[in-house]
Order: C-alpha cells, then structure tokens, then sequence
C-alpha cells in the first residue's frame, strides 16, 4: 500500500520512503513510529501512548523513543522549531500536521516505462541501499516542498428566494438554475428553475420530500430529482419543453434515493440509493430506453454506504464516495467505468458531505472543515474555502467556478420540557446564542444546578452554575478540542464527557482528567452506574458489541456483558439492549434475562432513558421527530404513548433532568440560505 504525505509517499510493503524518485529503507522501528503517527495524524500522540503501543512489554527510555522521531525529523528533511510535517508541543505530545491518503496512482505509458525501468535497476539499488541507509539520518534531502495550501475563491451571490435551500444544479449552457427550497416549517420542499437571462424564477414541483439529487440533462431539455414523498423512494423526470412541466416517475420502490447523476447519454441516469433500511446505499444506473435497473457499485463490509457519486467529463472515470457509517472513515475512490479497476484511493476520518469532478485530473470535496480541490494523480490538496464560511452543498460549473449554498447564521432554542408525555408543556427556554457570550453546545440541567458547554471563538469551555445566579459560572475546563457533554453526576463530583472523541471523566474536586476510551474506538452507550461509583458503556470490538464495567476510583475495568450496545441499571437489575434496539431486563439474583416489550432507536442524535418505572425514548425519520413512553413492566403495550414534532422543528437527542422529571430538547431556528458563485483563482 502506498500512503502520500506531504511531498513523500510511504510503501509500506518495502518500508521504503520515496520522493522525486529516490527511495530510503527505513529502520523497522522508525517505520513503525512512522506508520503511527499517520494512523492517527488527527491528533496529538504522547510518550506514555507510544510506549504503550510500540513498546508495550519493552523497558524503553523517552530519550529512546526521541531519538527514533529525531531520525524521523531528519529523513523527512523536517526542522522542529518550523515544522512542516511532525510538530510537537509540550505536554500534548506529537502531531503530523500534513495532509495524508492513501493512493493508487494512475497507469499510464509513462508509468508503465518508469516501473519496467524501476525494475531493471533494482538490483542495482539494492547495492546502495546500505550507503543511503548509513548517510540518510545524518544529511538532509533537498525535496522541492510540495504541501497543500490554500487558493483564493472569491464568492458573489445569485438573486433567488428567500428560504431554506439543499440542492442546486445549472444547466450545461448556463442559462438555468434549479434549485430545491422549503419556505416555512413543515416537511415539503419546492423545486424552483431560474432563468439567469430574464431573472425570471418559477415553482416546477410544489410538494416533494427530501430532494437531495438534482440534475439537468445534457441537452437541458429536462430535470432529474430524488423524491421521498409517502415514505418511497422515486427517482423523477420533469419535462421543461413543455408548459405543463409534466412529471414522469422513473424509478420506485426504494427505501432511500440521495445522489443524481447523468452519463455519457441522457438516457443512462446514476442515483445512489437504498432498496430497503437493513441494506446498503450503492450506486445504480437506471437505462431510460429499456427501463432496466443496474448495480455499479457493491459493497461487501457491514455499515459500508456508497452516498455521492459523479461521472468524469470525459466519461472514463467514476468518483464514489463512501461512508462506513460503524467506523470514522470516510473514502473516497475513483474508478475506471470500463475495468472497473480503482485508480486512486483517498481516506479521512472528518465527515465527507459531496464529491463531484472539477475537470479530468481534479475533484472537489467537502467536509466538516473545508471546501477543497484534489488532484486524482497526484493527490495534492488545494483548499478553496473554509467550512465555516456556510457552505452546505455545491456544483460544479467549469473548471474554475462553483456554485453552492450557503447557511446564514441561525439562532436555535433549548427548551426544558416537563414529563410525563401527556404533561409534555415547556419549562423554560433559552436561546443557545445571546449577546456577548458564546454558543450554548450542551445544556443539562439537575434540579437547581446546570451544567452547559458554551463555545467561543474556538474555545470550548465547560461550565457550571447555580439557576438563581447564571452570571456566577464556574468554568471547570477549556480546550479547543472538540468536547461533549454526556452527564453530571447527581453529586456534582464527577461529569461524564467526549473529549477530542474519547470517553473521559472529569473529578470537580481535584480537576483530574481520566480517559476510558481510545480515539479509533467505537462507543455505542455510556451512563453512570445507579450509585455513581462506575460508568457503564458499550463498545465495538471486532464486530460484536461488549458491555463494560469502570470503577472510577479503582481505575479498573471489565466486560460483564457480550452482544449488547444499549445498557442502563433499573433496582440492582441491567436493561440491556441488543444492536437493533430490542430492550431486554437481566435479573442479577436469578441470572436470566428477559425480553421486554420495547424497542429503542439506534439512530445517532436520539437517546432513552429510565425515569420513574418508565422507559423514554426517541426516534426519527429525518422528516419527523417522535418522543415515546412505556410503563417498563408493560407486557402488551397498552401504556405506550408518543408524541411526534417536525424535524425540522424538534430534534431527537434529549438530555433528563432526573430530579425535575423533565427532558431538554433543542428546537431549531429559522434557516435562511443562499445561493452563491465562487471563482476559484
């Protein structure tokens, strides 16, 4: 496998580091330091976890383990007071702070003659391989630096309407604008076409539900949309020829449709979708002469989803993004269409939103922090503009212009809500945005006290007040790493958070931080014991889920379940869910387990809870949010009840405030969008 970083391109089947064709065998163990620091070059590595984790059994000094990451400096030609590639800060650890993918490079004839002349003089290589390796941790290589950067793209906005906006796609003469747009709070979307000769902007589909795919067809003479209306669903062909805009139903029957695409013809239509929930998102081609519907793409891993895809302007190549929704890995590979063969390979763990083709040799990504162009042979990463500029979608005009959506600023409301379900009336509400202070992140109430992260300008800050007196925070904790807020303890002495994606408590006595989990480790539920001595929490290990134990003052852990992601205590017993959401009761004095008459949804962004007897959860279908409540020895169901908001409106994940008996929601703003030009420059 061949992994680019920077200016260098690591094989890791010869350990070998290769730049402007020169090539250096690396020592096993700074290889392995190496392969380490890319593995996770998301974040900062300490001592104790390279101990830990390459050393393991071994007695090995600090001092050892800097001399391996100085002749790491000294192959990559890396100075540590101007780093470009390993940086360190004290009491942090180490960090790789280049761009990093895996790539397969294309083949072509001047490839093929490289490596046929790569072959002929291996042996002669080899003879100087013990030379370089004697020379290569004493002198500096003088590489041309070749480190993504950041090219300006200069942003003006196109007249539409205002409203609330997901998808945009231009015509290939770029004359029309298509566009979908919900104007107020419900779940219908509206298509809209605008003229850019005549500034003339009119409705062609009223009534459509989550339309995320939009395309024109080569000749402009119709559109293609993804519809999800009545629960199914359709791929649809609007015909712009005629007045009526007539609407023809071309393909249905599908669970989920999100990416709309045209091939070489306008009669070959690609859309991503998925047949049913328990199946894969992969991408099909729909034959418009002969109806027939085919596979492009399959998958083989479990929670693997091919979500976005785009055909090259010349029609050679396919650009596939895909989404393992039970890992932190988001990959993106270009395919020829002909062979089928992958031709270049790029992953990431921040989360990939679109992918289209710029021109032959360039995509276009965009993910949690940018907006940004690769190029496919070299993999050389340009950034265009920042994600917090608002960008929420694009399309690709030309080589050297976008257009794309872009949020406006929201205020959203975070509303306390009394329980039981037929009590379901608000508390209190606040604004999670006010006047000088920061974004309210999390907000958890416990009787008179509130717990709440409020990030400013970069820095989180964790923090703790009394109701009466708001202005008397007590700030426990500040980082500009990413930080949630699970829960207090109802002691107050511990709180339960996700720091920088890894379970951690915090002791408000002493400000003591201690990490239960790792940062590639997937956690499924987290909770504190009933007598908050412990954290409960499952975690993916090899497939299966695994339920453990940690004892927070011993410091220890074990696993005290096996095949279980939902666990709570309810009176000395275990609620246990299994890795569908089915509820289960495990009597600790009989040693049996029970199945309940409850399912509990395994969607990310919802919750459940035990609060008086009563099991609380919640659940949606990104149209509607739904809150639901059982007696927990409920036998038949009678006692369930449910109350279902828009949501747009109310989302699902909840917080409880288990002396009040209430639950805090967050209810969303009114969105405002644009859409907007960007040259790229």
């Amino acid at each position: 496998m061949l992994i680019r970083f920077g200016e260098y391109c690591l094989n890791t089947e010869e350990m070998s580091l290769q730049a402007n064709e020169q090539s250096v065998v690396l020592e096993p163990k700074v290889f392995a330091v190496l392969m380490y620091f890319i593995e996770h070059h998301e974040r900062y590595i300490s001592m104790d976890e390279l101990h830990e984790n390459l050393w393991k059994d071994r007695c090995v000094s600090d001092a050892a383990v800097r001399r391996i990451i100085s002749k790491i400096r000294i192959v990559l030609n890396d100075d540590h007071k101007n780093p470009r590639y390993l940086q360190s800060l004290s009491k942090r650890g180490y960090k790789l702070i280049c761009p990093v993918f895996k790539v397969s490079e294309f083949v072509d004839k001047e490839n093929e003659e490289r490596l046929a002349s790569n072959n002929v003089s291996k042996n002669k290589a080899f003879l100087y391989f013990t030379i370089i390796t004697t020379f290569v941790f004493s002198l500096a290589y003088l590489w041309v630096e070749n480190e993504a950067h950041e090219i300006s793209g200069v942003t003006e906005i196109i007249s539409t309407v205002d409203s609330n906006k997901k998808s945009v796609a231009i015509s290939n003469d770029g004359r029309y604008i298509a566009f979908t747009s919900k104007l107020s709070r419900g779940n219908n979307f509206q298509i809209y076409i605008k003229d850019q000769q005549t500034q003339a902007i009119k409705v062609l589909v009223d009534n459509t539900i989550l339309p995320t795919g939009l395309a024109f067809s080569h000749d402009g003479s119709h559109l293609f949309f993804s519809d999800n209306l009545d629960g199914v669903a359709s791929l649809k062909r609007i015909d712009l020829t005629s007045k009526e805009h007539d609407i023809d139903v071309l393909v249905t029957h599908f669970s989920f449709i999100a990416d709309v695409f045209i091939g070489i013809k306008d009669s070959a239509i690609y859309f991503s979708g998925q047949k049913s929930l328990q199946s894969a998102m992969l991408i099909y081609r729909f034959n418009a002469d002969s109806g027939l519907i085919e596979e492009v793409t399959s998958v083989a891993q479990k929670g693997a989803h091919d979500s976005r895809a785009d055909i090259s302007p010349n029609f050679g190549r396919l650009v596939v993004l895909r989404v393992y929704m039970d890992s932190k890995r988001n990959n993106i590979r270009v395919l020829d269409l002909n062979t089928g063969s992958i031709l270049f390979n790029y992953e990431q763990s921040n989360i990939i939103y679109s992918v289209q083709w710029l021109d032959d040799e360039h995509i276009v990504l965009l993910d949690d922090e940018k907006l940004a162009k690769i190029n496919v042979k070299t993999g050389h990463l340009d950034k265009i503009i920042d994600k917090s500029k608002g960008v929420v979608s694009f399309n690709v005009v030309s080589p050297n212009m976008l257009l794309a959506i872009r949020d406006n600023d929201i205020i959203n409301t975070i509303i306390e809500k009394k329980l039981p379900l037929s009590n379901f009336k608000n508390i209190e509400l606040i604004q999670e945005r006010q006047s000088g202070q920061g974004s309210i992140i999390d907000y958890q109430p416990i009787g008179d006290k509130v717990w709440m992260i409020e990030k400013l300008k970069g820095i989180s800050d964790l923090a703790f007040y009394q109701k009466e007196k708001p202005k008397e925070k007590v700030v426990f904790l500040s980082t500009e790493k990413s930080l949630e807020l699970i829960a207090p303890s109802l002691s107050g002495q511990y709180v339960l958070l996700k720091l920088q994606g890894r379970i951690t408590i915090l002791n408000t006595f002493n400000n003591n931080l201690t990490y239960i989990s790792k940062v590639d480790e997937i956690i499924g539920d987290v909770t504190f014991s009933d007598d908050e001595g412990s954290i409960l929490y499952s975690r993916k290990s090899n497939g299966d889920w695994l339920v453990f134990e940690y004892f927070i003052k011993e410091k220890t852990k074990s696993i005290i379940f096996e095949g279980f992601r939902f666990v709570r205590q309810f009176k000395g017993d275990y609620i246990l869910g299994d890795n569908t959401g089915q509820l289960y009761r495990f009597d600790v004095n009989l040693k049996a387990i029970v199945p309940l008459q409850i399912s509990v949804s395994k969607e990310k962004n919802t919750n459940w809870a035990l609060l008086n007897g009563k099991v609380f959860w919640s659940g949606h279908n990104l149209i509607s949010t739904t809150f639901y409540e059982i007696d927990m020895d409920d036998v038949d169901g009678s006692s369930l009840s449910s109350k279902t908001f828009d949501f747009s409106v109310i989302r699902p994940k909840f917080h409880v405030d288990k002396v009040n008996n209430s639950v805090v929601v967050g209810s969303l703003g009114d969105k405002y969008s644009e859409i907007i030009s960007i040259k790229i420059q």
